[in-house]
């Protein structure tokens, strides 16, 4: 509020101010200026001159302070205004559901986040509100001109009538070509996301090329949409300034004629033409701030899209926060991405707390959809999600996603280094956890060989790290948190052999005493575990233990022995030591 009323003090100030100095000008000529010039040198004249001139100084030293007040707090007004914004935005976006981010690409919500915040940051810092100190002033000039002459104010007028038409004409393009810039721009940032982090495929199948081809597509659109936003001005620009031009020329022409008549004195012309040029000039500005407006105006349409997309996924107003055991149950659960493209259809059954659930089936069965909707990323469209027989609906947000820790195949590292990246940044977790946790899962001997062990650094998304040793950091992670509830999906699938057999060791001691799930294709990986489940097209077509199951002779068994030959399914009676 400070910077408001310290910027908007300063910007009436020297708007004041600069009203007043046509007036002391035009008491120079109309007073001392003319008694010298008629009458040669007189004291009494000289004296005012002086005293005039010291009047005129002083104005334009406070009119200096009073724009350096007005042009400082209104650019701290703007800077404050973009973080405010762009803290805003980014996290709303951190609170939106995963359907949020199905439906946004990456670069089109990086492009929201800095250009359109930055767009509509010019407003503040010298857009709007210095069009509003320009109006005034304008307004101070039309006062004072029609107060000296009413028959010149008319041709003035006339010319403002001009620059209105002109601008209505252009808004609106104007506008269109912005959103339009904004569009393509969005689309370039999100292809080059979208290629930068897939450069490996590219080089693997040597596609450079083709994606150069794309890259260029995309940046002429770009261009393309900017050359239409610079013919609109170059339009606009010219039309205005010819509109100007011709006022003032009028002005001259029929002020000469009043002052040959003796209607108007020299000093009234002399402040009157000044008037008109300080109306003017603010009209010529505007055209360039308009500019200004009409980009935020596009910025801020997709920055409110953003900010009025509604938050489904949501914490009660009056939350169950009951102390966790693990129990899960599905009762009865449908649910569609979109529509009623059913991905599950009426599944249920429960895990008890501290026992262990594998899911399998083919890609696409709903075996990750259901890891999501018991951590709420989604909401069900029937049927019930129950944790400790409470719907998870009931419970905070953050109470209910702190039971968990999920493993996901893909592993995600953040920039930083080996200890952040396992613990998070939660301040709770001491550098000791993270490295008893390490050890647990087998990673310590990896982050020993790094140069600065822990804190070594990592770079964007941990690509100098090998798959394996990504996982490994992962399972660290999830130990360090101590969750009551162990999700895994496809978390060892790129893990090799050897890897492998620390990580179902590790595994064994983790899960102990906890409510685990996995997603598995390695059904090695999961022939311990006290339930199995095995879906296809989101229905549960089989459940039992690994023995039963394979007993069963159906959907499983035949996933088994494709895996591991004929041979050995038939030997396999008994659960293995594995996860």
């Amino acid at each position: 509020m400070g910077l408001v009323t310290g910027g908007a003090a300063c910007m009436l100030l020297a708007g004041g101010v600069a009203l007043l100095l046509p007036l002391i000008i035009r008491e120079i000529i109309n007073g001392p200026f003319t008694v010298l010039s008629l009458e040669g040198p007189d004291d009494a004249a000289l004296d005012a001159l002086g005293w005039l001139a010291l009047g005129y100084f002083v104005l334009v030293a406070v009119q200096f302070v009073a724009q350096f007040g007005n042009g400082y707090w209104f650019q701290a007004l703007g800077a404050r205004a973009v973080f405010d914004l762009r803290k805003d935005v980014y996290t709303h976006i951190q609170r939106q559901p995963l359907k949020f981010f199905d439906h946004n690409p990456v670069g089109r919500l990086v492009t929201r986040v800095t250009s359109d915040v930055e767009a509509v940051g010019e407003v503040f810092a010298s857009g709007l509100v210095q069009l509003v100190g320009d109006l005034l002033v304008v307004l101070g000039a039309l006062a004072m001109m029609f107060f000296i002459s009413p028959g010149l104010t008319s041709i003035v007028l006339g010319a403002m009538v001009a620059v209105g038409v002109i601008s209505w004409v252009f808004k609106g393009r104007a506008r269109n070509a912005f959103r339009d810039m904004r569009l393509k721009l969005a689309s370039v940032n999100s292809f080059l996301n979208e290629t930068i982090q897939g450069w490996r495929v590219t080089r693997i199948f040597s596609t450079e090329k083709r994606q150069a081809r794309r890259f260029d597509e995309r940046s002429s659109d770009y261009r393309e949409a900017t050359y239409r936003t610079v013919f609109n001005f170059a339009m606009f620009f010219p039309a205005v300034e010819i509109a100007t031009t011709l006022a003032l020329a009028a002005l001259v022409w029929y002020g000469s004629r009043q002052i040959l008549a003796h209607e108007l004195d020299f000093g009234s012309f002399f402040a009157f033409f000044s008037y008109t040029q300080m109306m003017f000039n603010p009209i010529r500005e505007m055209s360039e701030k308009y500019n200004v407006l009409q980009s935020a105006m596009a910025s801020a349409e997709r920055l409110f899209g953003i900010l009025d997309t509604p938050n489904s996924i949501t914490s009660p107003a009056a939350p169950r926060n009951p102390v966790i055991a693990g129990e899960i149950e599905f009762r009865n659960v449908w649910f569609a991405y979109e529509g009623e493209n059913w991905v599950l259809k009426d599944v249920s059954f429960k895990v008890q707390a501290g026992t262990s659930l594998a899911l399998v089936g083919a890609t696409g069965s709903g075996k990750s959809t259901i890891i999501s909707l018991v951590m709420r990323f989604y909401d069900v469209q029937k049927g019930q999600v129950l944790l400790d027989g409470i719907d998870v609906r009931e419970m905070s947000l953050e109470h209910l996603r702190r039971a968990f820790a999920l493993v996901l195949q893909d592993v995600f590292l953040f920039a930083g280094n080996v200890l952040d990246n396992i613990r998070l940044g939660e301040a709770s977790i001491s550098r000791e956890r993270v490295q008893k946790a390490a050890e647990v899962v087998h990673a310590d001997s990896f982050i020993r060989s790094l140069d600065k062990g822990l804190d070594a650094e990592v770079a964007e998304r941990g690509v100098t790290f090998s798959a394996g040793q990504r996982q490994l950091l992962a399972f660290a992670r999830a130990l360090a948190f101590d969750p009551r509830i162990l999700l895994l999906d496809e978390a060892t699938s790129n893990i090799d052999s050897e890897t492998e057999a620390l990580i179902q060791d590790a595994l064994a001691r983790l899960m102990k005493g906890r409510t685990a799930i996995a997603v598995a294709h390695r059904l090695s990986t999961i022939t311990a575990s006290d339930q199995i489940l095995v879906l296809h097209h989101g229905e549960i077509v089989e459940r039992g233990s690994h023995g039963e199951l394979l007993a069963l002779g159906g959907r499983y068994s035949k996933l088994y022995r494709l895996q591991f030959g004929a041979e050995e399914a038939a030997s396999a009676s008994a659960p293995r030591e594995a996860v």
